[in-house]
């Protein structure tokens, strides 16, 4: 057996402390060198390094030929060969590119280095190797041929982006299971399309003309085409004016069509993601707090356990071992109530001091762990120091005894975040002066707060009737506008001295530890900035435009201090820190959509190449006898030759004006028109449905699960700024601890080899259990694989 030192104990403790704190499973090997280079791999500079070079990568499309640097991403006036975009020489950005690919195949090399034999088997890191293979194939492949074709594998760049993302991991995940549904709902609206589709083309074909001319849904794909923009309501209400200016009762053939698709299916799309959805989505993030609650059970079972082995010192219950191990595998399957401590002690029996030690005596059953070496483990621990901070003064104050049990420990890191949050609160100085407390009193009154609010909207009526009187010609000030400066000054002046008074009352750690008076203080200080200005230049004769724009910015400032009116009415309040919250989380949701729309937008220029381009950008294209650019509506007709595939940067422009889904068939009809193939528009409809339908959908449900959390309990949430946002959303604080049974942190940990269970034999007829002397003998011991 292999045998470690204390010091490299408490580096794999510490290892395994830092997994808990990142949300990480235990899947790398405790070997010293291993653990060394994974925790290097998790350190701060490292994971910048790995996704400043990702960005590198994916920003590589920017210059890559054809180059987006240009200033007009409209063509069509430009001679091909000729239009002025930036070109690097051959050979440089694939260059780079090869640097690229170069540390991503270190990156795969030391993962594998460091990864133990369950997570070999993991669908991310197999197609970790198997993007790294496709990647040098297809790049090697491209610079043999130089076929254009090949540049399709660009799009395996996003895959290096996300598969480092645990969140943007876990969400594919949920909309990938929560597909069944969708699916079941999509089917649904196709055939409505589909049977309205042909009802239309039955009823209005032979009799009605659309305003071209042409036969009104003249054929079955283009009645279905017609009524699927229709469910987006981008053709509202052109498609049904020819049949209703005919007759009005056609009007309930669109009204029913509207109601179905529109209001009916996709706001159903909408509440199955959402249900189906946030319940995978949950049962991920309960999954990543058990992570947290194993990894810290594993610390703590390194630490008191050295030789890595659980020694039996008492008899063991073999009949109550087995009832206990069925109680585990009933528990696992959710089919039975999980196992009580006792049961846990038969499966997993832990040293207790012998009854003739001299030493402490303890309770049967339990082990403990000296602060000192707690203390160690902080010493090198790398977490957030204010964390670090509050943890060594927690142990100071709190140890009653020099050692920890189990429990305690796991309690000590598993909600960190929010237990540093609550004693940071508790911290906050406290003035001794008779003379603050009244102060205090004074600004924390809803009238003192109210007093600025009304002020700003005093101001900004001021300002209304002076905005809409005419300048002067000579000095350019607008009548009434020396009262609105007299009244900008007195305003600068009550906010300069509110401020003040709220760091007296409040103290000054109190006030910037909140958003609201940051803000305040940052607007106050802009407008005495800018009030300091226009004094220095009052005595200057004639127009001064300089000092026109900086009052402009001063009642602009003031405007903006009123807005904070929304913080000061509770209903309003749970909005606005709802939307904040759900900002500084978006970068997740926004590399999802990024991530979609670079595939898109790849795919879309190598669909849409040279040849295409040109035809789209003819001003003078005709279908039939007819120009194109003199029918009203048309992508030629509305001057949309902006709107392209030509290179990267116009590629994700018209994806994006194709995701607001206003006008979005006009852009469709043009490049289906272009191409020549009417297959083409199905690549534009796996965008509307993959993008909208699914991606947005999923961004609104969680966006409804977040305010509804937050309405639900407003005092509560006003606090849970700290820690992982979606852990906060979606578990309580007292759930965490319950979100892995002890049966699955015994079995992780024995998966893990950190713990050993006596073998017991539960699937055969037999009772032929061994005794505790032949186990002890004999070690015959189990690690139950994955």
């Amino acid at each position: 057996m292999q045998s470690f030192g204390t010091s490299e104990l408490i580096l794999r403790a510490v290892v395994y402390i830092e997994n808990a704190l990142a949300y990480k499973s235990l899947c790398h090997r405790i070997d010293p060198v291993s653990i060394q280079i994974y925790r290097f791999m998790q350190t701060t500079l490292y994971r910048v390094a790995y996704y400043s070079i990702c960005t590198v990568l994916l920003l590589l499309a920017l210059i890559e030929k054809p180059s987006s640097f240009s200033i007009s991403s409209d063509f069509s006036n430009v001679t091909a060969g000729h239009d002025g975009r930036f070109e690097l020489p051959f050979g440089v950005t694939h260059s780079v590119e090869f640097l690229c690919l170069f540390t991503f195949y270190l990156d795969f090399i030391a993962r594998w280095k460091t990864a133990d034999k369950s997570i070999l088997k993991s669908p991310w890191l197999l197609a970790y190797c198997i993007v790294n293979v496709l990647y040098l194939v297809f790049f090697l492949a491209f610079l043999g041929t130089r076929l254009s074709e090949l540049r399709v594998y660009r799009v395996l760049r996003t895959f290096y982006m996300v598969q480092r993302n645990s969140i943007m991991k876990k969400m594919l995940n949920a909309i990938k299971k929560s597909m069944p549904e969708v699916l079941g709902v999509l089917v649904v609206l196709a055939l409505n399309i589909f049977v309205f589709g042909l009802s239309a083309h039955i009823v209005f074909s032979d009799s009605v003309k659309d305003e071209q001319g042409d036969d009104y849904f003249g054929s079955i794909t283009k009645s279905m085409w017609d009524l699927l923009v229709l469910t987006t309501t981008a053709n509202n209400p052109d498609v049904m004016i020819p049949a209703y200016k005919i007759n009005r009762l056609h009007i309930v053939f669109f009204f029913v069509f509207i109601w179905l698709s529109t209001y009916g299916l996709m706001n159903l799309l909408l509440a199955v993601i959402y249900n189906q959805f946030r319940q995978h989505f949950k049962v991920s993030v309960r999954y990543m707090v058990s992570r947290r609650v194993i990894a810290l059970r594993a610390a703590f079972a390194t630490l008191t356990h050295p030789t890595n082995e659980t020694q039996l010192t008492r008899p063991i219950d073999w009949n109550a071992s087995l009832n206990a191990s069925l109680r585990f595998d009933q528990a696992e399957n959710l089919r039975g109530p999980s196992p009580t401590p006792s049961e846990v002690d038969q499966i997993l029996i832990i040293p207790d001091h012998d009854e003739d030690d001299a030493g402490p005596s303890f309770p049967t059953g339990t082990e403990f762990l000296a602060l000192s070496t707690v203390y160690s483990v902080l010493d090198i621990l790398r977490m957030d120091n204010r964390y670090k901070k509050y943890l060594y003064k927690h142990l100071d104050d709190s140890a009653q005894t020099d050692v920890l049990d189990r429990e305690d420990f796991v309690k000590l890191f598993l909600d960190i975040e929010t237990d540093y949050s609550d004693w940071e609160k508790r911290q906050l100085p406290r003035f001794r002066s008779t003379e603050i407390p009244r102060i205090k009193v004074i600004v924390t009154h809803r009238i003192f707060e109210m007093i600025g609010t009304m002020l700003a909207l005093v101001n900004t009526i001021a300002l209304i009737p002076v905005l809409t009187r005419k300048p002067d010609e000579h000095t350019g000030i607008r009548k009434g506008a020396e009262v609105v400066l007299y009244m900008n000054i007195f305003v600068t002046i009550y906010f300069t001295l509110e401020q003040v008074l709220r760091i007296l009352g409040v103290g000054w750690r109190a006030y910037f530890k909140t958003f609201v008076f940051c803000y305040d203080l940052g607007i106050t200080v802009l407008l005495s900035g800018l009030m300091i200005f226009i004094y220095s230049r009052h005595n200057k004769e004639g127009r001064d435009e300089t000092a026109i724009a900086v009052l402009r910015s001063i009642n602009l400032c003031i405007c903006f201090r009123f807005i904070r009116v929304f913080m000061q009415v509770k209903r309003l309040r749970v909005v606005i820190q709802t939307y904040l919250t759900l900002i500084r989380q978006m970068q997740v949701y926004l590399g999802i959509l990024f991530a979609l729309t670079y595939i898109f937008a790849i795919i879309g220029m190598e669909l849409f190449s040279a040849d295409v381009t040109e035809k789209i950008h003819n001003r003078t294209a005709t279908r039939g006898n007819k120009v194109l650019a003199d029918q009203c509506g048309t992508y030629w007709n509305l001057d949309y030759y902006s709107l392209n595939f030509d290179d990267f940067f116009a590629a994700c422009v018209t994806l994006y004006t194709l995701m607001v889904v206003n006008n979005w068939h006009v852009i469709v009809e043009a490049f289906t028109y272009a191409r020549g193939e009417w297959w083409v528009a199905f690549y534009f409809v796996i965008w509307w449905i993959v993008c909208v339908l699914i991606v947005l959908n999923v961004i609104i449900a969680l966006i409804l699960d977040a305010f509804i959390d937050r309405w639900d309990k407003k005092e509560e949430n006003a606090n849970r700024s700290e820690g992982n946002f979606h852990i906060n959303q979606f578990l309580e604080a007292e759930d965490r601890i319950r979100t892995v049974t002890e049966s699955e942190v015994l079995q992780a940990l024995q998966r893990s080899k950190i713990i050993k269970a006596p073998f017991v034999s539960i699937n055969s007829g037999s009772a032929d259990v061994p005794s505790a002397s032949r186990v002890i003998s004999e070690k015959t011991f189990c690690a139950t694989s994955r």
